[in-house]
């Protein structure tokens, strides 16, 4: 909380774009595992169609581990109607998750490609996307920018769980783009093909494979920009269970990160400048939330009637701290992009219903958990299993204890203490919370999905 008040307060530096620049050769990769196909063509028809010049890029699909050939077989039929254009490639025993598919593109990339454009399965890019990124690439004359990631139908359903993930890039790369060290964020980045290749290619050692390419990338000393223009559109998770492990695996495996390159950003190991080295913390920590801990030495204690004042007191402020700084980023951002008031209420309602998942994440990261990458579904075929909702299926049972716990605190401890009482109040949040999110994404499913099955047809 206390950093992003320093880093709006910082001098602006003077970028310029280098003096001769190259109209750019690109590779386009896609890294696919158990996709749907139908999907996956969709998002290959958009790329067919840009209007770049059709020898100034390829496109190479790299499906990763898929052993289903239902879904990998339609998709390499597709490619080879579509042969002088698009290479497809299928390999089981990928290790690194989409880390190791993208290294196994890269090598394949034709020899004259000058930059490496990652784009994920589901996004539908707007047709001059490559003459957009083309465009940037000149004007700021950086090595690699970054899009911001938008999805699809959330103008008429969703709309606050899309400004909730929005804030990220209206807020941290944003300020990350004025010290130029953007960090990467895995869809719609285009990245130097020299660049690349110096840092070391892509790495499987942190389930967030782009952040962490970016943190290697500003220390080699290669500038990254963000470049505030929708040029294509995904899906956003069906489920709230869906988008809860999407949210832990940013969480953690930005901390993974963060704790992985401690030389780099802390130490006099690493070449960054001090402007470099916060707008990479702000962005390595914009996901976490550090409540669990109080929480867990508030409740028990609380609880059992234990006489800790001080303890308690402090457990609370931290827990009231951390609603304050979800409520005062995303109302804020609203409020100075002059979004409606349901939007706004909708995003911290969002950022509220993944706080506890965001909570754990945080904390097993730190214990040095082993954390694996997870594919987000969106063929919508588990909603009827493990990612059913909070209404028609199953209320998130870490939701539901820390109601309930906290609810028991309340009216059991006859505390006085206004903080304490507000830590329990805010640590009872999260179920309703998820409930509205959860009503969000059913009206997006239900939006979304007709189109989704007659693509497929």
């Amino acid at each position: 909380m206390a950093l992003r008040p320093v880093l709006a307060l910082w001098p602006k530096p003077v970028i310029r774009a280098h003096d001769t620049f190259r109209a750019p050769v690109f590779s386009v990769h896609v890294a696919t595992h158990s996709e749907p196909p139908a999907m996956v063509i969709r998002t290959l028809r958009a790329l067919l169609n840009q209007n770049w010049p059709a020898d100034g890029f390829e496109v190479i699909v790299m499906d990763n581990n898929t052993r289903d050939e239902d879904l990998w077989r339609p998709v390499e039929m597709f490619c080879q109607q579509h042969s002088n254009r698009l290479t497809f490639i299928h390999q089981l025993g990928v290790e690194g998750a989409k880390a190791g598919a993208l290294n196994i593109a890269l090598k394949d990339t034709r020899i004259d490609a000058s930059h490496v454009v990652t784009v994920d399965a589901d996004y539908v890019v707007h047709a001059d996307f490559l003459a957009i990124a083309a465009s940037a690439l000149a004007r700021t004359g950086a090595d690699y920018v970054q899009f911001p990631q938008s999805y699809q139908g959330t103008n008429q359903t969703a709309a606050g769980v899309d400004a909730e993930l929005e804030e990220y890039f209206r807020s941290n790369a944003m300020v990350a783009d004025e010290a130029e060290a953007v960090l990467l964020t895995g869809t719609l980045c285009v990245i130097s093909r020299e660049a690349l290749q110096a840092a070391g290619g892509w790495s499987g050692v942190t389930t967030t494979e782009d952040a962490e390419l970016g943190v290697r990338l500003c220390n080699a000393g290669y500038s990254g920009r963000f470049i505030n223009q929708i040029v294509g559109q995904g899906l956003l998770p069906f489920s709230l269970g869906d988008l809860e492990k999407q949210r832990y695996r940013w969480c953690s495996g930005n901390l993974q990160t963060l704790l992985r390159h401690l030389p780099i950003i802390f130490g006099r190991t690493g070449s960054l400048n001090l402007h470099k080295r916060f707008v990479v913390i702000s962005q390595l920590t914009a996901w976490f939330n550090l409540a669990l801990l109080p929480a867990l030495l508030l409740l028990p204690a609380l609880l059992v009637q234990q006489e800790a004042p001080t303890l308690a007191g402090l457990a609370a402020a931290s827990i009231v701290l951390s609603l304050l700084d979800i409520t005062l980023r995303v109302t804020g951002r609203g409020l100075r992009e002059a979004r409606g008031l349901k939007m706004t209420f909708d995003a911290v309602a969002c950022r509220l219903a993944l706080a506890p998942r965001a909570a754990k994440a945080t904390f097993d990261a730190l214990l040095g958990k082993d954390l694996q990458f997870v594919v987000t579904d969106k063929s919508g075929a588990n909603l009827s299993r493990a990612c059913r909702g909070v209404i028609g299926g199953r209320v998130p049972f870490g939701h539901m204890v820390l109601f309930a716990v906290s609810f028991l605190a309340l009216i059991g401890a006859q505390q006085t203490d206004p903080v304490i009482i507000a830590a329990l109040l805010a640590l009872m949040l999260p179920l309703p919370a998820a409930i509205l999110t959860d009503i969000s994404l059913r009206s997006y499913r239900a939006a979304i999905m007709p189109d989704h099955m007659e693509a497929a047809a």
